[in-house]
């Protein structure tokens, strides 16, 4: 599922829904004026969102974490936990090996009750604990009330899981050459560990609201695009399990071996394994559930790509931006050079924003192929010490027979488990190597569950910096060796058919703003422009707005945003009435409003692009101009 090819048609199928949300909820606003209901309130939710989009990054990291990043942790990795749960309570945690087997071939070992109890309870607490934090989302329950005992019901989940896990020691079943630890086992072990990480951050939300009151305390940080990658997160979660139990009682698996089976069946990994479908059943339903599986994957990249990409990449870049504005004020404090909407300040803010990008882009790459490099590592030292025959020094005396070593089914070394691991993180799956121990198959599920998504957002930040250098350098090689021709023809084209292209580019542009609120605000601005000039005035102040409109108005939602040279912009200004603006007199620093392209609300730091932040501008400007018309007219009439 690492295929950068999807990237575009899934990311822009992301903001596509998003905006279509969005224009709903402008439509229907009126409804919410008059209802105090759910759909009111989700409404309500949809539009501030962007508001809270724009003062994001002006927030502290470590307080947007605390906010906003750990909600979203809990609530995607703790229905993950439930599931883990499961695994723990529906096998036994002990196998019998049979003689000249592996512990992969062994018969489950009945549990105490008192551990299937502890299990039971600790399933059905965390659950509970789960649909509290749903309820605290959506806000059915208070966020004083749910809070707490989501944290407390998580807490005691892991305790319970944690009391029979540390008396392992009572577990052991004699001689040890023949008995062994099931999946299950290993099961409960991640999931008291996933329990103990969740509720552990929700305690840090808590702090952030409560004790150093950096935000208030509710889970209305979190945006509907936020919650909406949680929710499609608890969705494929619940896709996994129903394939597991599904899958596993056509072919007569374990409930953990249907899991693993269906985990790197759905992100496509397919490394192969000592599971394979046998009957035409279940060979007939992989058709469909594996086709809709892959379709949700695709949905959760496209929030992934949207969420943690793009909306990412703005913060960091905004975060960066603002550091170089308080650098560059202390730098002029008190120059007095930095009034007024001036050329030299349009280029500081152009430099300002190419180095803001520069860093942005480099540091998220660097950032990701961190992360890749220790989940690849880190992964791949788990499954050595899973998979490979245990070193004689670090065995007891009473099972150092070899027989007793081979309850092992493989001997990988580090390399070979550096090799499976590369493999599976690409997705590539040769199926020459695949875990097949009872601790190396529960961690294989978890591991690729974070280590997919981590690849999506490498490759994507490669498509930023490398991949686009990359490209560039093969066409300059090729226009200079095997396609000089071409490189010729197409200068051609550009410089005598560069009228027309630009012709079918301003026909293809209108074509795509003919829809939406870029194509009414075009049509609008045409409408008033042919007005004026029906009036004979072509030239005046109404009219050159009218046309800029327009043309503004087919930029709207260009990728990338488009940006404007200091003729544009002084053009514009001129129109807007902005360059004999002044501030006020004073030290740098100490007056509201003495920044103008720098300013919070000016075109480089709103969360709007630059044609909507100038169209916006120009259709008030607009609306003055046409009630000063309106008025003049007035009293002209009145006079006569």
């Amino acid at each position: 599922m690492n295929d950068p090819g999807l990237g575009e048609p899934i990311q822009e199928g992301f903001q596509h829904v998003t905006r279509s949300l969005r224009d709903k909820t402008h439509h229907e606003h009126h409804e919410s004026q008059q209802s105090l209901g759910p759909r009111a309130a989700f409404r309500h939710e949809l539009e501030v969102d962007e508001e809270e989009e724009q003062v994001g990054f002006n927030q502290p990291k470590r307080w947007w974490f605390t906010s906003t990043a750990f909600p979203l942790i809990a609530g995607t990795f703790g229905p993950l936990a439930n599931l883990f749960s499961v695994c723990a309570l529906v096998q036994t945690w002990r196998v019998a090996i049979p003689e000249g087997e592996t512990e992969t071939k062994g018969s489950r070992v009945s549990d105490p009750a008192w551990l299937l109890v502890l299990n039971a309870v600790s399933l059905a607490l965390a659950l509970l604990a789960n649909v509290m934090l749903l309820l605290n989302f959506a806000h059915r329950v208070r966020y004083t009330v749910a809070q707490p005992l989501t944290i407390i019901l998580w807490y005691i989940s892991a305790i319970l899981l944690i009391i029979p896990l540390g008396m392992t020691s009572d577990l052991v079943i004699h001689p040890t050459s023949t008995h062994a630890f099931a999946q299950s086992y290993y099961y409960a072990i991640i999931s008291a560990t996933l329990y103990i990480v969740v509720s552990s951050l929700l305690v840090l939300n808590v702090m952030g609201a409560y004790v150093f009151k950096e935000y208030p305390p509710s889970f209305n940080s979190l945006t509907i695009p936020q919650r909406t990658l949680m929710l499609q997160t608890v969705s494929y979660i619940l896709y996994l399990a129903l394939g597991a139990g599904v899958f596993s009682a056509i072919e007569g698996w374990a409930f953990c071996d249907g899991l693993y089976w269906a985990d790197y069946t759905l992100l496509t990994i397919g490394i192969g394994s000592d599971f394979p479908l046998l009957k035409s059943v279940s060979r007939a339903l992989l058709i469909p559930y594996a086709a809709f599986g892959i379709m949700m994957i695709g949905l959760l990249v496209g929030s992934v790509r949207g969420l943690v990409l793009e909306r990412g990449k703005t913060k960091m870049v905004k975060r960066s931006l603002a550091k170089e504005r308080e650098t560059l004020k202390r730098d002029k404090r008190g120059s007095g050079d930095m009034s007024g909407w001036k050329k030299q300040e349009f280029e500081c803010m152009r430099r300002m924003e190419n180095r803001a990008q520069i860093v942005q882009r480099y540091s998220a790459l660097g950032t990701s192929f961190f992360v890749f490099v220790v989940v690849w590592l880190a992964g791949a030292l788990v499954f050595w010490f899973s998979e490979m025959v245990p070193h004689p020094s670090l065995l007891s005396e009473n099972i150092k027979s070899a027989h007793q070593v081979t309850q092992r089914p493989q001997k990988w070394t580090y390399f070979e488990a550096l090799y499976f691991s590369y493999t599976s993180l690409l997705t590539i799956g040769y199926g020459d190597f695949y875990p097949q121990s009872n601790s190396g198959k529960p961690f294989f599920v978890v591991w690729s569950l974070i280590a997919i998504p981590t690849v999506t957002v490498l490759i994507s930040n490669l498509g930023d910096t490398l991949v686009t250098y990359l490209k560039n350098g093969l066409l300059w090689v090729g226009e200079r060796t095997l396609l000089p021709e071409r490189h010729k023809h197409r200068v051609k084209a550009i410089d005598v058919g560069g009228k027309k292209k630009a012709a079918e580019e301003s026909q293809a542009d209108a074509s795509d703003s003919a829809t939406g609120l870029g194509g009414d605000v075009e049509r609008l601005g045409e409408a008033i422009e042919k007005g004026e000039e029906e009036r004979g005035h072509a030239g005046s102040l109404t009219a050159r707005i009218a046309k800029e409109i327009s043309r503004l108005a087919k930029d709207v939602g260009a990728s990338p945003a488009v940006q404007y040279g200091w003729n544009d912009w002084d053009k514009w200004l001129d129109m807007l009435g902005m360059h004999d603006r002044q501030r006020a007199e004073g030290p740098l620093g100490n007056v509201a409003q003495e920044w103008t392209w720098l300013a919070d609300d000016g075109p480089l730091f709103s969360w709007m692009s630059e044609t909507e932040w100038v169209l916006e501008k120009l259709c008030t400007r607009l609306e003055q101009v046409l009630e000063e018309e309106l008025r003049e007219a007035r009293r002209s009439s009145n006079h006569k």
